[in-house]
């Protein structure tokens, strides 16, 4: 390897010019690079210009009224009220809604039955209003004389019995 190496360096020194334009060639690479790598990396540093201690210009004489300025001590807007009209506010009912009725009658428990959703059926269960209720659970057991259970599933309905009163659930239809 010795050997190779004197052989190129003898080659790259036989001829002057040729010895003189490599020597410029990889001078004026190393600058470049050299320029590259302080481009990428710039110095961290900052030089703070001084601050001046006396006013540069000095104004003209004027008439020297007074103006009085007065300041709220409190915005009078806040800046962070959302504007009603081009947001407006769209009240969406959650799935964990609880349905409260004060009489015990046959209509609280066909209202009781209106607000109930159902989700999906799988099998012997299914999800209403976001709560997996089996084959003979409870659906809803407040404010109503009888319980609402869960007594018969279907294709994509489920019926709820309240002692002799049957209510039927339909999976709504797709939308599309």
């Amino acid at each position: 390897m010795n050997k190779k190496m004197k052989m190129i360096w003898r080659r790259l020194t036989a001829d002057s010019r040729r010895f003189s334009l490599f020597c410029t060639l990889l001078f004026v690479g190393l600058l470049l690079w050299a320029r590259i790598i302080v481009i990428a990396r710039p110095p961290r540093t900052a030089v703070a210009e001084t601050v001046a201690e006396t006013v540069s210009v000095i104004l003209a004489s004027s008439d020297k009224v007074s103006v009085p300025v007065v300041l709220e001590s409190k915005p009078i807007k806040n800046p962070f009220t959302i504007n009603a009209f081009a947001y407006p506010e769209i009240v969406v009912g959650t799935d964990n809604t609880t349905f409260q009725y004060g009489n015990n009658t046959i209509k609280s428990e066909q209202a009781l039955v209106d607000g109930l959703e159902l989700e999906a059926i799988m099998g012997e269960m299914a999800m209403i209003n976001g709560r997996v209720v089996q084959k003979g659970d409870v659906v809803v057991a407040q404010n109503v004389p009888i319980p609402l259970r869960l007594t018969e599933l279907s294709g994509r309905s489920v019926i709820i019995s309240a002692g002799e009163r049957r209510y039927e659930l339909t999976i709504a239809p797709l939308r599309h």
